[in-house]
């Protein structure tokens, strides 16, 4: 019943019944965590794992995952210190550090930005699985040393670590935030020519992501055009980022008639057009999706960018 409340998102409801149970194991009180993840309220999330600690409730694997994601992508500074604490916590208690638990904090590390403490934790667990390795590159990739990340890719091979989708993403998006066209090429036939991995709309994406950075749009729109399926919100977006950082303003308009197809609600996707066209001072075109915005009734979310969320 919890597990049902928690993927319906009424947390309400859970912890209504959760309060209402006459013997709690560690199985009950993750899947009240876990329905908090799933609903993206991570600071509640944390404190029923501190619950846990107060009441002396054992904790599993599963536990420890789900509240190092929760610290993760806590916005605040405190899910940094969090985690931290929640390290030092499995250090001191746990006998040995799992495969989950290690990638779990890699996981956490990585998206805080503190490689440091990513890196010793990688080298100091006795068993990697590909997730771990997956968890470290990304990390590289993402905190802008991408050299690294490629550098592992290959480590990770020669220790005999088959990649898998997610590793395609991550050397994918390395390849991109250096504009390596020839090297992201090859990563992406490799797929399935090497490793019998079936290219997925996240690949795509880093593909049009990486031809879009290094000025190759006509290349990148060809791309989109021969998908084997339809690109997806997603794609589309890195190919509009594209457009807006070279000025590309008859093709972004084509690109954001497409997705507002698909998101004609999305007050980012209004405002990057407006602000394409207005760089080029087709000021009309400009106003007139502002206007839209307001005729439409769609209220901007602060601090949000289209652009940056794709």
């Amino acid at each position: 019943m919890l597990d049902a409340f928690g993927r319906n998102g009424d947390m309400g409801s859970a912890l209504f019944f959760f309060d209402r149970m006459s013997e709690k194991d560690v199985v009950s009180w993750t899947s009240v965590i876990n329905g908090f993840v799933r609903s993206k309220q991570f600071a509640k999330a944390i404190w029923v794992f501190e619950k846990m600690i107060e009441f002396s409730v054992k904790r599993s694997e599963a536990t420890y995952v789900n509240v190092l994601s929760c610290c993760a992508n806590l916005e605040e500074q405190s899910g940094f210190y969090q985690g931290r604490q929640i390290h030092g916590y499995i250090f001191r208690n746990e006998g040995v550090m799992t495969v989950f638990m290690g990638t779990a904090l890699i996981d956490f590390y990585g998206k805080r930005g503190h490689l440091e403490f990513a890196f010793r934790v990688i080298n100091q667990m006795l068993d990697r699985e590909v997730c771990t390795w997956n968890a470290m590159i990304s990390s590289f990739a993402c905190n802008g040393r991408e050299k690294e990340a490629l550098d592992l890719f290959e480590k990770m091979k020669v220790d005999g670590m088959c990649p898998n989708e997610v590793t395609f993403v991550a050397v994918l998006t390395a390849c991109a935030r250096t504009k390596r066209v020839q090297l992201g090429s090859q990563f992406f036939q490799s797929t399935r020519c090497q490793y019998g991995i079936v290219p997925i709309m996240e690949h795509y994406r880093c593909m049009v992501d990486l031809l879009g950075r290094a000025g190759l749009l006509t290349q990148a729109t060809e791309f989109v055009n021969t998908m084997p399926f339809q690109p997806d919100a997603s794609v589309l977006g890195a190919l509009l980022g594209a457009c807006k950082i070279h000025g590309a303003i008859e093709l972004g308009n084509e690109v954001g008639r497409r997705l507002l197809e698909l998101q004609p609600r999305h007050c980012g996707l209004y405002l990057a057009l407006s602000t394409i066209n207005a760089d080029k001072e087709r000021w009309d075109r400009a106003a007139d999706l502002r206007k839209a915005i307001v005729e439409a009734g769609i209220r901007k979310v602060p601090a949000y960018s289209f652009i940056d969320s794709v």
